[in-house]
């Protein structure tokens, strides 16, 4: 049973990430909603990506990079500080889903759902110009949260008989 949590420790953080991430993100979309343009390029890449059209993908990206870029360098700062608090948000839940469910190493698998978020945060700020201060905040700020839960839940005792 042990071995099926550290199997099921990380896909379960990386899922939790993700959907933790999106959710957040619609409430940011919420407050600061993006421009029509983003709006529809977002939906033609969801919609070449659910049905396997990596061409059509390709050329929506492509379309999108300049656009998103000169959005992102006039945007309101709250919102792409909604998008930064998604980022940390979205690894912390992950790290704390990971955390829960590992038997032991707490800490290292909450760690590694941060990791993870990381690179999804390099990835973006790779295709798109975001502001400098975006990564720095969402990089430390996601390493932070996620080994903060990790560094918790490591430290709580299992209860007697129950392995958790």
């Amino acid at each position: 049973m042990e071995l099926i949590r550290y199997l099921i420790a990380p896909v379960a953080g990386i899922v939790v990430f993700m959907f933790g991430l999106m959710a957040l993100e619609a409430v940011g979309h919420a407050i600061y909603p993006p421009p029509a343009e983003i709006e529809a390029l977002s939906r033609a890449m969801g919609d070449a990506m659910a049905t396997g059209d990596t061409e059509r993908y390709r050329r929506v990206e492509q379309e999108m990079t300049p656009v998103l870029s000169a959005w992102l360098a006039d945007a309101p700062v709250g919102a792409l500080l909604a998008v930064v608090l998604s980022w940390i948000g979205g690894g912390l839940f992950g790290a704390l889903v990971a955390a829960a469910i590992a038997p032991a190493g707490k800490f290292w698998f909450a760690l590694m759902v941060g990791a993870f978020d990381v690179v999804g945060i390099v990835m973006v700020v790779g295709q798109f110009s975001h502001p400098t201060w975006m990564p720095l905040l969402g990089i430390t700020g996601t390493l932070a949260a996620t080994a903060g839960v990790g560094a918790i839940l490591g430290r709580l005792r299992t209860a007697p008989g129950t392995g958790t």
